[in-house]
């Protein structure tokens, strides 16, 4: 929870920095889209024109470009990310060597991390040393080297480029380029609601007539840094966020384990208060006051959550490292470095002792010392009844938990089964990246492969599934005046809809044979049929369309499928064929089973088409299921949680189990020689434990119901709750109520009734 709550407070002007980030509305009330990117010219034009900001940096990082050492032929992949030269006034990034002031200033100059500097280099002094980007015909000349940067960020760079860079590259620079995440220092004391109404409509000042003109309009707004880990999910984003309703859940779930552990303690104290009544009347005999009784039994029980507090910090150091590899975050105990940390660890202790010792310390030093003394001490039944009630919040939280569990799983079994609207079994997808000749290699590689027995089929396209979109306008009409739409595109070639088995409602799918085809037919998905205003996809076919400078028709309209994740709505996209563009990925379906033997047979082809290129492959069916992981994760901690709750539960009733046998001992010796079966002492021990636990099922199922109902709501597409995972919830609390407490029960009945009623 610290961590996830310590995002940017490394940089001194956290406070002063916001986010800024664009909503994009769409033509004639076709909604909108907020996005975390904006065009570059924006960053530039509102420091001149607001007087509340103090400055602005602009980032635009660009994946897997192929970096070199000059003079040498193995290639590397590298995530680099253009910046402004400002960057080190704004953020605090800590540079061992180069200047801050001038070291992102000249174009090609860059400022790379000690672990990029050693990646490379074998060392950090590097300043003055050279890289290669090879398929961009530039050298980068290294004019700093900056500290790694630390864990708790949402913006991850380690490879920042002159901001200058971009115009020798010569990289589109216009508002609707939505490439550059843009940061601002804004004057201490503003008020940011009032500066957010001013910038609303900054584009309005420099676009307004491209904007009424195309019927898109941009209002811009702000974020507070320190908040865009935990509560941002916009389009575009450095990388996926986390959501502040999870730590929140976690935390509360964390909590709830924990009282349940106190309830444990304050029933096992009360439950064997007999055994100390003697001690508490011979005490009060010799003087002891009440209040001296109170304070023994709280010591008692701070003292054990004290001990508790140094074994679970041995045992949090042990699972840290696994902890660290299934969260995939960088988590570190530093409780005696952190002053912070370790009281607030010791507070939870001492809170801990005195909440679960309150009860049992002042019920113990109630009891009356004439009574005790004489042996007619007998259990309350006010404290037998209060016992019952904390077993029933117990199990009400476990029961909750477990159906919690049970809901989680059966959504993330549904989204992973739900069907997609195309096949991804035995498909192989090698991305082309931005190299020289990539679409010329590319259509050789997929004829040459296209050839081979163990691939049944190539295919071209700009993206595949589960990877995003390209997004553009769509003119409804060839006119000038023709109404626009925001929508996905998608290239491809003639094989993309076969190999991935796309299904065709009406129409057509574009022909080799039909010579029109390539420069103006269009296919559209059935969303985006229905975001031109078409009701049925037979109405589509043949009307007219203009994607940038293609003019054309629509032939046919495919099924929606789930290019991304089912965790996202299928979006309107527009299909046109690739023609000269440089594709993005070559697709492989593959004919074996054996997929070693066709990767090897791939990577031949590869690297005797494209010798100097670097060989990447992903299997299509693992690399969508990555989006799964967040959900996977979630499922699994909450499991964990669970499973916790339900043992340090059951650990409670094990022991009151025990005690009720114990005080039960000699009246189960009765009713033995009275006739009683082993079956019939069972029942009778289990029955109470049963009605409470039974008491729970009842009050859990509606609660659990109501929480998990409201989680689902976050999902486009989601399993309907089916009642029998909650009866299954409780089921599973009961049986496991029933093996807890039997041992003691079958123990006690098995006990020869001599031995328990021979003293009498």
């Amino acid at each position: 929870v610290q961590s996830e709550f310590s995002y940017e407070l490394h940089h001194k002007k956290v406070e002063k920095i916001q986010r800024l980030v664009v909503k994009y509305f769409l033509p004639d009330n076709n909604g909108s889209e907020k996005w975390a990117t904006m065009g570059a010219p924006v960053g530039e034009v509102i420091v001149k024109d607001y007087g509340e900001i103090i400055q602005s940096v602009r980032l635009r990082p660009l994946s897997n470009q192929v970096i070199k050492l000059p003079g040498e032929t193995e290639r590397f992949y590298q995530t680099i990310t253009f910046a402004d030269s400002n960057i080190f006034k704004l953020f605090t990034l800590s540079l061992i060597s180069g200047n801050p002031e001038t070291a992102l200033l000249d174009p090609f100059s860059a400022v790379i991390s000690e672990e990029v500097a050693i990646k490379y280099f074998g060392k950090t002094d590097v300043v003055g040393e050279s890289l290669e980007l090879p398929d961009r015909n530039s050298t980068l000349k290294i004019t700093g080297v900056m500290k790694d940067m630390p864990p708790y960020t949402h913006m991850n760079f380690d490879f920042l480029v002159s901001f200058n860079t971009q115009v020798s590259l010569h990289f589109n620079f216009h508002w609707w380029a939505f490439s550059y995440y843009t940061y601002l220092e804004i004057v201490p004391g503003t008020n940011i609601e009032a500066l957010e109404a001013k910038i609303k409509r900054i584009s309005a000042n420099y676009i307004l007539d491209q904007e009424e003109s195309s019927g898109y309009r941009q209002e811009y707004s702000l974020q507070n840094f320190r908040d865009i880990h935990l509560t941002s999910d916009l389009r575009s984003e450095w990388e996926p966020n986390s959501k502040e309703s999870y730590v929140y859940i976690f935390s509360v779930i964390g909590i709830f384990i924990l009282v349940i552990a106190c309830i444990n303690f304050m029933n096992l104290a009360t439950a064997r208060s007999i055994v100390r009544a003697k001690e508490v009347g011979l005490r009060k005999v010799a003087g002891a006051t009440r209040s001296q009784l109170v304070g023994q039994f709280l010591s008692e029980s701070i003292v054990m959550a004290m001990f508790s507090l140094f074994l679970s910090i041995l045992l949090a150091m042990f699972l840290l490292p696994e902890v660290n590899d299934f969260t995939n975050k960088e988590l570190s105990l530093n409780i005696f470095n952190n002053t912070g940390v370790f009281l607030a660890l010791v507070s939870i202790a001492l809170f801990t002792g005195i909440f679960s010792g309150s009860y049992p310390s002042f019920f113990l030093s109630s009891f009356n010392p004439s009574k005790t003394l004489k042996g007619n001490y007998k259990t309350n039944r006010k404290g037998q009844a209060l016992r019952k009630v904390l077993v029933i919040f117990q199990f009400v939280i476990s029961i909750a938990l477990i159906a919690g569990t049970l809901v989680v799983f059966n959504q993330l079994r549904f989204l992973k089964t739900k069907n997609l609207g195309f096949d991804k079994e035995k498909v192989i997808f090698i991305p082309t990246r931005f190299m020289a000749n990539a679409s010329q290699n590319f259509k050789l590689l997929k004829e040459e492969l296209g050839q081979r027995a163990d691939i049944i089929q190539a295919s071209l396209s700009s993206t595949v599934p589960g990877r995003n979109m390209g997004n553009n306008v769509v003119r409804l009409g060839w006119d000038e005046d023709a109404v626009w739409s925001d929508m996905r595109f998608l290239t491809v070639d003639y094989d993309f809809l076969e190999l991935y088995n796309i299904k065709l409602n009406t129409g057509r799918f574009f022909d080799e044979n039909t010579g029109t085809d390539e420069g103006e037919a269009f296919l559209l998905n059935e969303s985006g049929m229905r975001r031109l205003g078409f009701e049925t996809p037979e109405a589509t076919i043949g009307e007219k369309l203009r994607w940038q400078d293609r003019k054309g028709t629509v032939i046919g309209v495919i099924n929606d499928y789930h290019f991304l994740s089912p965790n996202n709505t299928i979006e309107p996209f527009i299909m046109i064929m690739n023609g000269e563009r440089t594709p993005g990925y070559l697709s492989l379906k593959i004919a074996t089973n054996n997929s070693t033997q066709a990767i090897s047979e791939i990577k031949e082809v590869y690297q005797k088409i494209m010798p100097e290129a670097i060989f990447e492959y992903n299997f299509l069916d693992e690399d969508f299921d990555q989006q799964f992981k967040a959900d996977e994760r979630f499922y699994s901690l909450f499991s964990i949680f669970s499973f916790i709750a339900i043992i340090v539960a059951c650990l409670g009733l094990y022991g009151l189990s025990a005690f009720t046998a114990e005080l039960r001992f000699k009246e189960i010796g009765i009713r033995k020689v009275l006739g009683a079966n082993i079956f019939k002492i069972i029942v009778l021990l289990s029955k109470d434990f049963s009605k409470s636990v039974l008491a729970a099922i009842i009050l859990a199922i509606p609660i659990a119901y109501f929480a998990m109902n409201s989680w689902l709501q976050d999902f486009p597409y989601k399993a309907d709750i089916n009642p029998i995972l909650f009866v299954a919830a409780g089921f599973i609390s009961l049986v496991v109520a029933w093996i807890t407490t039997s041992y003691h029960a079958i123990k006690a009945a098995m006990i020869n009734p001599v031995d328990s009623i021979k003293y009498e």
